[in-house]
């Protein structure tokens, strides 16, 4: 049974797998100690409050995805998520039309989680360098340990990590070079009182955040802790992108105070997390990159126009490329 190697075990890394498991014996390995990338949630403060402080839902379009979505659904792991989103600007609220959105439940990783069952997955395995002989692609971590050979190498981490691990000498080398990434700040907050506004998410603008949520609208969550995550504009992160959480963490609840029009209740827990690569600048829309000669794919949002839908539909279409 042919091997691939696939470096990055978020939503594209996990579908390609998935895709492929029947036909190829498939590793994964990612840097952190868990699966699904930026589809991410973490807990904090002492009553372990959660937050999906990555990916904040997911929309589906294509009918490619859709029977997936069903099946996820039809599996208890993804619920439509009815909360009141609406649009932000000062001295304005203007409701927005209801989209049908998604999550998964609990939290936005538990997607990952579901598609990494019965996979082979090597978390806190991060990959340094990559090389190529007639026998196959080899890995190595920073620690000097080797995995492999693999007959098929995939790389679903971000662009100018993809070139770091492969090397400058791939054919679409100046296509990952060329690609760039918005950071964004997150910052959760879990409140001791419902913040009272009518709107459980909102786009903001004319301010230092583009999207404000409250966490446990979603289905899944805990309704008695009032958490809420805000995200960054892009201009933003980029000015304060090497400053600390600490730092950001109170020039972010002041913007939040500011979008609500309001003063901020009783905080029991905050702290901002630093996305250096939140989303595509100008994503690709071709599905995936494939060379036949070095057996070498990319795959990731960034490929397939961005969002989530777009990492599902270039980890497909790459295992696809793979199989046929």
């Amino acid at each position: 049974m042919p091997t691939v190697a696939i470096i990055g075990a978020g939503i594209s890394g996990l579908i390609c797998a998935r895709k492929l498991s029947s036909r190829f014996d498939v590793t994964l390995f990612d840097k952190s100690r868990g699966v699904s990338g930026r589809m991410a949630t973490r807990r904090g403060g002492q009553d372990e409050a959660s937050f999906d402080h990555g990916a904040q839902y997911f929309t589906i379009r294509s009918n490619l995805v859709t029977p997936l979505l069903e099946e996820w659904i039809d599996d208890g792991i993804v619920a439509m998520w009815r909360g009141n989103v609406c649009i932000l600007r000062p001295n304005l609220k203007v409701q927005r039309e209801p989209t049908p959105r998604y999550v998964s439940m609990p939290g936005m990783n538990s997607l990952g989680k579901h598609l990494a069952r019965f996979l082979h997955v090597e978390t806190n395995t991060p990959i340094e360098k990559t090389s190529r002989t007639s026998r196959g692609w080899t890995l190595t971590t920073p620690d000097g340990a080797e995995h492999g050979p693999f007959d098929i190498l995939v790389s679903t981490a971000p662009p100018r990590q993809t070139l770091t691990i492969v090397g400058d000498d791939v054919p679409f080398a100046s296509i990952l070079a060329n690609q760039q990434f918005d950071p964004c700040w997150a910052t959760m907050i879990h409140f001791e009182k419902p913040v009272p506004v009518s709107y459980d998410a909102a786009f903001v603008h004319e301010n230092p955040l583009r999207w404000i949520c409250r966490n446990n609208s979603k289905p899944g969550r805990n309704p008695d802790q009032e958490c809420w995550v805000l995200h960054t504009a892009p201009n933003w992160a980029k000015e304060h992108l090497e400053e600390t959480p600490e730092e950001v963490t109170p020039k972010l609840l002041a913007a939040f105070s500011t979008a609500i029009g309001q003063k901020l209740g009783n905080i029991q827990h905050a702290t901002s997390h630093r996305w250096r690569f939140s989303a595509p600048a100008q994503p690709l829309e071709q599905g995936h990159l494939w060379d036949p000669r070095s057996q070498l794919g990319i795959a990731g949002d960034w490929c397939s126009g961005a969002r989530v839908e777009g990492a599902i539909l270039s980890g497909l279409s790459l295992a696809e490329k793979i199989a046929s």
